[in-house]
């Protein structure tokens, strides 16, 4: 069976791209946990239902190597890239969502650490590398063919982006289902999931070690307005946290993001 990848760089769009495959091949999906059995998440082992073609498609945060799990039965990758401003607030918001508060680490904090390693260290530390460490070893691989989707591009023309995504695999589905997966796949419709799921979690727990739902947050955040779903902005300020910090990420980023079509206004 050939797998073809869903890399990206965390928080980068790759939820919303599984859901945005998931519709438009099975159909509306009764509960996330759904997209997780059809187009399962290497880093979240769950119980997935095999598919019936000889192909699958499966999620990574991985940087691509010669060590990554499974590489050699890959056919092919999709490669999702975000401006790395909007990735920095939205894993701010992601650790949040794991339980770390603004008495452990401040935004401003959280900044710095993010500029000083171009990414979060983190997520380097487990194998992710940075935005750019991440981004190159992906599309500088030699043994199979990537093709690369912009996060913004995505969201400006979510149809097209899609369209070209199933064509890349060599899908053969048509516009009106297209349509209906786009509609299906909204933030709205994927934040409205989110909302219910955690308000159902809150009321019949299950087993601790039994997955409750696609979308992560621990206890305390599904009982708080903080989502997995958080905004899906796109070219927000670092200003926000202090002019400091956009003056230090630019200096710091500047370069890499130009080489992959990003640039300070």
């Amino acid at each position: 069976m050939g797998i073809v990848w869903l890399a990206s760089y965390p928080k980068s769009g790759n939820t919303w791209v599984r859901f945005l495959l998931y519709n438009a091949i099975y159909g509306r999906p009764a509960e996330s946990l759904d997209i997780a059995r059809k187009i399962p998440d290497i880093h979240r082992p769950i119980p997935f239902d095999p598919p019936t073609s000889d192909m699958m498609l499966c999620k990574t945060h991985f940087a691509y190597s010669v060590k990554h799990p499974k590489i050699n039965q890959t056919d092919k990758a999709i490669l999702i890239i975000r401006d790395p401003r909007d990735v920095l607030f939205s894993a701010l918001n992601y650790r949040r969502l794991a339980g770390m508060t603004s008495k452990q680490m401040s935004d401003e904090m959280y900044a710095k650490r993010f500029i000083a390693s171009l990414g979060d260290p983190e997520f380097q530390s487990i194998g992710f590398g940075n935005w750019q460490s991440h981004i190159k070893s992906w599309q500088n691989n030699n043994n199979f063919p990537v093709h690369t989707v912009k996060y913004e591009e995505l969201k400006t023309n979510t149809s097209d982006s899609l369209r070209s995504i199933i064509e890349f695999i060599g899908l053969d589905i048509d516009d009106e289902r297209i349509t209906q997966a786009v509609k299906s796949s909204s933030f709205d419709s994927m934040r409205a999931l989110e909302i219910r799921e955690k308000h159902q979690s809150t009321k019949n727990a299950r087993s601790a070690s039994q997955p409750k739902s696609l979308f992560v947050g621990t206890q305390g955040a599904r009982q708080s307005k903080t989502y997995f779903m958080n905004t899906g902005k796109s070219g927000q300020s670092l200003t926000t946290i202090s002019p400091r910090i956009e003056q230090a990420f630019c200096d710091a980023f500047a370069q890499p993001m130009n080489e992959h079509g990003y640039h300070f206004e």
